[in-house]
């Protein structure tokens, strides 16, 4: 008996499953691209934060994985090698999580009642309280926040802050950029690699 010739709706299933074939190495990229980006958009990575004009690629990069994963699942379930209800509820899941890196979603899951009182410390009147302050700093995950503080206090007119200043600044850099330095001429030299680290404009 002779085989039948294949007909063109499963040439048609046959040549769209082998095109979606090449959409899966880009959806492995894009999915740790923007779990990266999350996870660096959180904090600093050895020292280095991300840029403010990078804070929202994240999102970006993650609707493109939800695009092309949404082609790809659905070409499947057209083909019927994947089940529908199953397909539906994955691009459905892809979506919520997509709307919860949008920093307008995440701004409004973070507690509201949870307040930074590091800045305020650093200004108080008392030595040991800001001395207390750049030590806390330079343990914080997201130190780098307060680098312009704590270049401050190496101007301060108490040697314990302006100790813990420096021990901070070179826990958060990784190196000290004013070695034997002290006063402006040190200050400066930390504002310099702060700019070049991304922690300040």
């Amino acid at each position: 008996m002779t085989e039948l010739a294949p007909g063109p709706r499963r040439l048609r299933v046959s040549s769209g499953l082998a095109f979606v074939q090449f959409l899966r190495p880009a959806l492995y990229v894009l999915l740790v691209a923007s779990a990266f980006l999350s996870f660096w958009a959180g904090g600093d990575i050895a020292g280095f934060t991300l840029p403010d004009w990078m804070r929202g690629a994240a999102p970006a990069v993650f609707a493109l994985f939800f695009i092309v994963f949404a082609i790809y699942r659905f070409a499947l379930v057209r083909a019927r090698k994947y089940p529908a209800m199953a397909g539906l509820f994955q691009v459905g899941l892809t979506a919520l999580i997509w709307v919860l890196l949008l920093p307008s979603t995440r701004q409004k899951i973070v507690p509201r009642h949870i307040i930074d009182d590091v800045p305020a410390l650093f200004s108080s009147a008392d030595p040991r309280v800001r001395a207390l302050a750049a030590e806390v700093a330079g343990y914080r995950p997201d130190g780098a926040q307060y680098a312009a503080c704590l270049i401050d206090r190496l101007n301060d007119p108490d040697a314990r802050v302006r100790e813990r200043a420096r021990s901070s600044l070179q826990r958060l850099a990784g190196v000290d950029a004013a070695p034997g330095e002290d006063g402006p001429p040190a200050m400066e030299k930390w504002r310099t690699l702060a700019r070049q680290r991304g922690w300040m404009r």
